[in-house]
């Protein structure tokens, strides 16, 4: 979303003035309208603020993502209510239409932004939406793990692998364990992957749906939702 070329954005709280210098740029608003918290000593706009000024900066599904990682992240201590609270208070500033679209897509548990375009083409797709951060039981009850998505009546995780799977031998090693334990459970396992939500975005979504369907039918039959 932002690189180290980026520039810096600074806003400044009424009546000071606008910071102006290279590699900055520089936002003014009312005190009323302010939101602050205190970051490692500095005052730093309070995140479901940031997420209202990013507005007029970011797409729809940019905010989303940023939605996602706020409302998840334990350290913003952020709702869903907060950012629909601050949205609110931002009256016609520039982005709120973005804002308001985007808040109807944002949801608690997005463990990445590329987990979080990965469910908006699913339910762009017109598929339903998955849950999110579902832990997965044995027949017993016994813990067996934590995924990313999950269809949990039809038996369906949908797992996004990002290049640290890949590259981190250990976390490939337990990922390829923890699949194999989800299937000795029943459970379908689908492995996205970059290119599933680019080139390869139709074949990934209609695998989906068609076992979805498939699953859909056996689900009444089997009785098994756990």
């Amino acid at each position: 979303m932002c690189s180290d070329d980026d520039p810096v954005h600074i806003t400044s709280v009424l009546p000071q003035t606008q910071a102006r210098r290279s590699g900055v740029v520089g936002h003014r608003i009312a005190a009323e309208r302010a939101s602050v918290r205190l970051r490692r000593g500095m005052p730093a706009s309070a995140p479901d603020a940031v997420w209202v000024e990013c507005g007029a900066m970011l797409d729809a599904d940019e905010l989303v993502v940023l939605g996602d990682a706020i409302v998840t992240e334990r350290r913003c201590a952020t709702t869903p209510g907060d950012l629909a609270v601050a949205l609110a208070a931002a009256g016609t500033r520039r982005g709120v239409r973005k804002l308001r679209t985007a808040l109807e897509l944002v949801r608690v548990g997005a463990g990445s932004p590329q987990e979080t375009r990965a469910r908006l083409t699913i339910v762009r797709a017109g598929l339903p939406e998955p849950e999110l951060q579902v832990d997965v039981l044995d027949e017993a009850g016994r813990f067996v793990g934590r995924v990313d998505m999950a269809y949990p009546q039809q038996r369906i995780v949908i797992e996004y692998e990002g290049d640290q799977h890949r590259t981190d031998a250990e976390q490939w090693g337990r990922d390829l364990r923890r699949y194999r334990d989800l299937e000795q459970l029943g459970w379908a396992v689908v492995r996205w992957t970059k290119s599933d939500l680019g080139v390869h975005v139709s074949g990934a979504v209609d695998h989906l749906r068609e076992l979805l369907a498939h699953r859909t039918r056996l689900a009444p039959r089997s009785g098994r939702t756990e």
